[in-house]
């Protein structure tokens, strides 16, 4: 769906793969920005996988929404010479000039620097899909340079393909019309701060770039398991397979991307200073940085809870809640997408080895649509352990009115930059226990103005079910732990994340970027 402006928009918001149409913690926060400015006019340009990946919004699209434009990285395209005559120009025409756009892509792959030219040559627009896929200039690029620089011992056919793979999107995504805009706000780097550096070239116009999560850290996670790329066999020997080359290839081009959205930026968010640190090892220049936490609205202190039937007085006065067994019982929360990334596989076998010591009530609240196979592999893994009786997936639930049942919520994620769920549980008063990545440590332990308030949960390693299970034992046996927790849980989020602070940090930094 395209609407047309009649005039710019104040921000275009470059959006990957999330809001409209995926649920989660990046869209929570697109849908605050735009409810938090109703005066402010903002046109979002969506980009996805391919048509049809999704349905239908998921929210309800503000008023102050004039332009909801989409485009696809990848789309049907004829094969051979059938696809020639698609395009018009298959090939250079003799006498022609090389490609400025074919020289950024040699750049991005060979010289390691991004700079003015770079993106300049980039936002030419004088390459076709037609020349790419079909242009002498582009085989010669592949055959006489980057096949011996990225994969000399490996098949070549498979490195024609993946370089055809990775530079499709590039070029449908930025011969692709972008919404006219005084500010343009990238949500993250990737194909969105591409798109949204290009668009900042071509118009003039600043760039605002968002990271909630690190995307090319994230991509290089993924490619490191990625199936579809083939690692390299011995036949000589019976040896693991070595890492094919086409992996480094991968996680290289994603980082450029990175870059090339850090180089543009007038302005790069963050929400923590763990990503801080980060961003900054990744090539990010100081002095654009700001750190911006997520942040809720201003909770109320919640009316305590009845207690259960079968509770019973703990030895300092807390409430230790007691299944039929005799054992500890505990309610614990997942909120979230069923997806690699969130590794509910790590908090299902970690509920299956504390349900040996306390017993445990589980419900995973969040879309189960977005990784059909993942999702299924979870189903089958709680059957196998049998916690059919113990663990639920809810599907998407409004959770506002679940947070306040639980009493811990239990994060298990390989990647996250400053998780809304975090947030959401600490505004019901309700610790967490979450993995070491991102923001979570110091949601969970404080940073300097806040440190003193005490932990609001537990910190666990990474893809680690015993360290998990040690933390869910821990909280369902010391209830006076876990209600000390959740106390600084509301205190944390009082004094540090609320959402009018988000808020005003955002009309400063756009006010800045506009003058």
């Amino acid at each position: 769906m395209t609407k047309a402006l009649a005039s710019p928009a104040d921000v275009a918001l470059i959006l990957e793969g999330t809001y409209p149409y995926v649920a989660g913690g990046v869209s929570t926060w697109v849908h605050q920005i735009l409810g938090a400015y109703p005066d402010r006019r903002f046109a979002l340009l969506h980009i996805g996988p391919h048509p049809g990946a999704y349905e239908k919004p998921r929210y309800t699209i503000p008023s102050n929404v004039t332009t909801l434009a989409e485009v696809y990285c990848r789309g049907a395209v004829q094969a051979g010479k059938k696809l020639a005559r698609h395009i018009d120009a298959p090939r250079f025409p003799r006498g022609r000039k090389p490609s400025r756009m074919l020289r950024a892509i040699r750049r991005i792959h060979v010289d390691d620097v991004v700079d003015d030219e770079l993106l300049a040559d980039l936002a030419s627009g004088d390459l076709s899909m037609g020349e790419f896929l079909h242009g002498d200039a582009t085989f010669a690029l592949l055959r006489d340079e980057l096949y011996d620089r990225v994969s000399p011992s490996g098949p070549f056919m498979d490195f024609f393909w993946h370089f055809r793979a990775m530079h499709i999107p590039l070029l449908r995504l930025l011969s692709a019309p972008c919404p006219d805009a005084g500010i343009y706000h990238a949500v993250s780097t990737g194909y969105a701060g591409l798109v949204g550096a290009v668009a900042s070239v071509r118009s003039g116009r600043p760039l605002v770039v968002t990271e909630h999560g690190l995307y090319a850290r994230e991509r290089e996670m993924e490619l490191s398991r990625a199936r579809w790329i083939k690692d390299i066999e011995d036949r000589r020997s019976h040896c693991v397979p070595r890492p094919s080359p086409l992996r480094r290839f991968w996680s290289h081009y994603f980082r450029m991307l990175s870059r090339i959205a850090y180089h543009r930026a007038a302005r790069l968010v963050t929400l923590s200073e763990a990503n801080r640190a980060k961003q900054l090892a990744d090539g990010a220049a100081a002095h654009k940085i700001v750190v911006v936490p997520n942040g809720v609205a201003r909770p109320a202190l919640p009316a305590p809870l009845s207690p259960p039937a079968h509770a019973r007085s703990g030895e300092i006065g807390e409430i230790v809640t007691l299944s039929a067994s005799g054992k500890p019982r505990l309610k614990v929360g997942f909120v979230g997408r069923v997806v690699p990334i969130k590794d509910v596989i790590t908090l299902i076998k970690a509920v299956g080895m504390a349900r040996e010591h306390v017993d445990l009530e589980v419900q995973i609240v969040g879309p189960q649509d977005e990784d059909p196979s993942y999702a299924k592999r979870c189903f089958g893994l709680v059957e196998s352990l049998n916690l059919g009786e113990v663990i639920q997936f809810l599907g998407p639930r409004h959770v506002a009115e679940l947070y306040p049942t639980f009493d811990v919520v239990l994060l298990t994620s390989l990647s996250e930059g400053q998780p809304l769920v975090m947030l959401e549980a600490y505004a019901a008063g309700v610790p967490v226990i979450a993995t070491d990545v991102g923001a979570c440590r110091e949601l969970i332990e404080g940073g300097e103005t806040d440190r003193d308030l005490g932990p609001s949960g537990i910190v666990t390693r990474i893809a680690n079910p015993p360290a998990t299970a040690a933390a869910l034992i821990t909280l369902a046996r010391d209830p006076s732990l876990r209600a000390a927790m959740g106390r600084a849980a509301l205190a944390r989020v009082h004094a540090r994340y609320q959402l009018n602070q988000v808020v005003a940090s955002y009309e400063s930094l756009y006010s800045s970027v506009a003058a």
